[in-house]
């Protein structure tokens, strides 16, 4: 089932536009967004949660458009988890967590506290009393207090250590709970998300299952991110393309950074189905085969 839907989405900031006609559904298994800063992720995200209207096009909300929505039920379905720094520093953990509970429901800290792992008797402290990974814990008690059906989380991990990811990852494994996963470490997507959009630009340039678009990119972005990933005891990553080169503002956004760019590239490529996924590369099928 489809609870968010993004259909022809421009967003943008004032007059500019960041995000280009973004169409993508936020269905079961977990979805991804893949792509480096300033690639439009956290903008689209922004557009789910309700923070941003968009420029053209709808975000629906089950079988209507959420400007039309009831916002009461949209805001108890549809949570954010925003990275730890978030927590009121002057507010007591209990309090914060306690904010979204009804004042009868408030003896339920401590129980949502343990399904995150952390001791109730946290609740007393403030943030800057516990580590990284217990103030991102309390960031998720928090969101999960009103009981979501999705949960929209924004990098996360980025701030942790790789033992404390890895204890936040099998947190978010574990819960019954749909999730959008706005990142940019593509081992923590393969991790929690069936589906993934990769962004460049503010473009949709791959989607697919995750599994097979890691393991075996169509686009050359894609590709790029995948090789760019350090593995233990293995060469150091190996840059294709320049990688200093900004998007193009005609033709393919990417063909001024793609080692495969031809003249073909000055025409922007539309998404087309592409051994499994949708994928816009007039080159596609010499990426997979490369």
């Amino acid at each position: 089932m489809t609870m968010l839907r993004a259909e022809r989405v421009t967003l943008g900031y004032g007059r500019r536009p960041v995000v280009h006609e973004v169409s993508l559904d936020i269905t079961e298994g977990g979805v991804g967004l893949i792509g480096e800063s300033g690639s439009g992720k956290t903008t689209l995200a922004r557009a789910f949660l309700g923070l941003l209207s968009p420029m053209s096009g709808d975000i629906w909300y089950g079988d209507r458009p959420l400007r039309k929505a009831d916002l009461r039920a949209f805001r108890r379905d549809v949570q954010p988890v925003f990275q730890a720094e978030a927590l009121d520093p002057r507010m007591r953990v209990g309090r914060s967590v306690a904010e979204a509970l009804p004042r009868a429901a408030r003896s339920r800290v401590g129980e949502l506290l343990e399904q995150v792992g952390l001791d109730p008797a946290l609740a007393d402290r403030r943030p800057h009393q516990l580590s990284g990974g217990q103030r991102q814990r309390v960031v998720i008690a928090r969101a999960l207090a009103v009981g979501p059906r999705l949960l929209i989380l924004d990098e996360p991990t980025s701030a942790l250590d790789v033992t404390v990811q890895a204890r936040i990852l099998d947190l978010l494994a574990a819960l019954d709970t749909e999730r959008l996963l706005i990142t940019h470490n593509l081992a923590v997507v393969e991790r929690l998300c069936r589906t993934s959009h990769v962004l460049f630009a503010g473009r949709v340039v791959e989607s697919g299952p995750t599994a097979e678009l890691l393991a075996s990119p169509a686009h050359p972005y894609t590709r790029a991110l995948r090789d760019a990933v350090p593995k233990l005891g293995g060469p150091p990553p190996q840059a294709r393309g320049r990688t200093e080169a900004v998007p193009a503002a005609t033709g393919c956004p990417f063909r001024l950074r793609c080692p495969l760019a031809v003249p073909q590239c000055e025409q922007a490529p539309a998404l087309r189905d592409v051994d499994g996924r949708r994928v816009a590369c007039h080159r596609a099928e010499d990426v997979l085969s490369s």
